[in-house]
């Protein structure tokens, strides 16, 4: 049996191999494949494009696509995706991205949220500013903090490969999760950190970045923002 000191779940084969089957249920890939033909996007650009799911899907609707992706292990699920051939996959972060190309940047699957502090999180909406065409437009979406998705997370949890124990440590708007995954090939522990910034956090960085919100939502049925909303789903462009 192999046991795995602490890591990055990105990056462990036997456990970002079961990434699709285990979020089968995601509510963000119809929503960002309807916005991307609302909006008439014929570049599209996915910032943290992990296994490639989303890409393909919008290959396959017709789109160019550029995939952007730090983590080679899941380049390398990305690259068996069904229309993997019609996108263009990037090993890298933002900055990467070519210049004025997208009519729409994605960060999809709480990407905004591995952005640590002020100044990665502004970095990274210049980025995405610099990579829009004239007209382009930036969406990515964030768990509201007062929803405090974490307090779900702990415990024990069935996957499509054995079982997961969370657990969970807060210290200010960074919530902090380590994993223990067991199956029958052996035990992986993993550790993530991400953010869960406050609005002003949120448009702060838009704002350094020069972009301004162009409408929010609250859940992926597109109902408006409340105070029980567990998702700000934001769409933005260049102010």
């Amino acid at each position: 049996m192999t046991v795995a000191k602490p890591g990055n779940y990105y990056a462990v084969p036997e456990l970002a191999g079961a990434y699709d089957a285990d979020t089968e249920a995601r509510q963000d890939l119809p929503f960002y494949l309807s916005l991307a033909a609302a909006l008439g996007a014929r570049r599209v650009a996915d910032i943290g494009s992990g296994t490639g799911l989303l890409c393909s899907l919008l290959a396959g609707h017709g789109h160019e696509v550029i995939g952007v992706e730090p983590e080679e292990t899941m380049l390398s699920l990305a690259a068996s995706q069904p229309h993997a051939d019609d996108v263009a996959w990037v090993r890298g972060t933002a900055e990467h991205l070519p210049e004025a190309w997208a009519d729409l940047v994605l960060m999809t699957g709480h990407v905004a949220q591995y952005f640590l502090d002020d100044t990665s999180w502004a970095q990274v909406l210049s980025h995405a500013g610099r990579a829009l065409r004239s007209g382009g437009r930036l969406a990515f979406e964030v768990r509201t903090p007062d929803a405090e998705a974490w307090r779900r997370w702990e415990g024990t949890q069935s996957t499509s490969r054995g079982t997961v124990i969370q657990t969970v440590r807060r210290n200010g708007d960074l919530v902090t999760h380590t994993d223990t995954w067991t199956n029958e090939s052996g035990t992986w522990t993993t550790t993530e950190t991400l953010r869960f910034p406050s609005w002003d956090t949120v448009t702060a960085g838009l704002q350094a970045a020069g972009l301004t919100v162009d409408q929010c939502w609250g859940n992926w049925d597109r109902s408006p923002v409340r105070k029980d909303s567990p998702e700000w789903i934001v769409l933005t462009s260049p102010a």
